[in-house]
């Protein structure tokens, strides 16, 4: 972290600085220079911080935690479509519960956040009992991102 502000400070002054240099003329403003330099300057560090995310071991932990987070906010704002047809016994809403519920746990266990865990467990000791009531087998790892689209 203190890395990518470091470098988007020194390319921000840079390529303000250049930017001045190549273009500004005497007395004048250098507002927009400015501005040009510190977007120029986002742009590299987060072109480079998505590069680096999927191939560096270092960011690995955290690009797997933003992946699951962003799939479990898609699975959040069509929660009460997928309960609606979970209690329907939809095998795909299943799935995806098993899932939110997993990917769940583990971020709020990394977090420390042991506030609302007990309601969780309640929640998919719930979907568990359902499932075995019915005989079929669910797994969180058979979730895709494609069995949201049903609902």
């Amino acid at each position: 972290m203190i890395v990518s502000v470091l470098a988007l400070l020194i390319i921000s002054f840079a390529s303000s600085t250049m930017l001045i240099q190549l273009f500004s003329e005497p007395n004048s403003g250098n507002f927009y220079y400015n501005l040009a330099g510190v977007v120029l300057g986002c742009l590299v560090v987060g072109f480079t911080l998505k590069k680096l995310k999927y191939r560096s071991p270092y960011f690995a932990e955290a690009a797997y935690i933003w992946d699951l987070k962003h799939e479990l906010n898609l699975i959040q704002r069509k929660l009460k479509a997928i309960q609606a047809a979970a209690a329907k016994n939809d095998q795909a809403a299943l799935t995806i519960l098993s899932f939110s519920y997993a990917g769940s746990r583990l971020i709020w266990q990394l977090d420390d956040n042991t506030l609302m865990m007990s309601e969780l467990n309640q929640a998919d000791n719930a979907l568990q009992q359902q499932i075995e009531a019915l005989g079929i087998r669910i797994c969180a790892d058979d979730y895709q991102r494609e069995l949201l689209q049903r609902f």
